[in-house]
């Protein structure tokens, strides 16, 4: 993937589950899942991917300024691919058109859209873990379906989703 040029979407929801109780330190959803976008980025491009792939503030930047025919970036129709879904299933629309637009602007074909966080309890401390769904644009095609899972925390803090962020890059580019 690091020879592509890929759009990383913005981080879509934060799952309603709560067995930790670190929900309620989260005032704005919407603030804390763009400090994850932003360490995302930060993260790929420190591994070399700032030039080539086109990350959240970005595509919602852009998906503003094109208001009038494109979906807001953070507001995708992607509720569902928060259930089970699997490799090589088609995107349902308007998902589908929504994604084609937003990779058409740099004329990337590839997407990964980083669907949900959950915060779950895992023996006594908790992780985050990241659902990602890559995507053919073109051809409107799941390609792959996968969870990164954090380190361990015993509390809520930026390095909950640091860790996160950090373990999703590993996946794609070595540190």
């Amino acid at each position: 993937m690091t020879g592509q040029e890929i759009v990383v979407f913005p981080v879509q929801y934060l799952a309603p589950t709560d067995s930790l109780g670190w929900q309620q330190q989260i005032p704005n959803r919407a603030a804390f899942l763009a400090a994850l976008d932003d360490q995302i980025e930060a993260v790929f491009t420190a591994r070399g991917l700032g030039q080539t792939w086109t990350f959240g503030r970005e595509i919602e930047r852009a998906s503003k300024l094109n208001s009038i025919v494109m979906a807001d970036a953070r507001s995708l129709s992607a509720e569902w691919l928060r259930a089970r879904v699997l490799s090589d299933q088609s995107l349902r629309e308007p998902l589908a058109s929504q994604v084609r637009g937003l990779v058409g602007l740099k004329g990337q074909r590839y997407a990964l859209l980083p669907v949900e966080l959950r915060l779950e309890s895992h023996g006594g401390t908790g992780v985050a873990i990241l659902r990602v769904v890559m995507i053919d644009a073109r051809m409107a095609k799941i390609l792959s379906v996968f969870e990164v899972s954090s380190d361990p925390m015993t509390t809520l803090s930026p390095a909950l989703t640091a860790s996160v962020a950090r373990h999703f890059a590993d996946l794609v580019v070595a540190p």
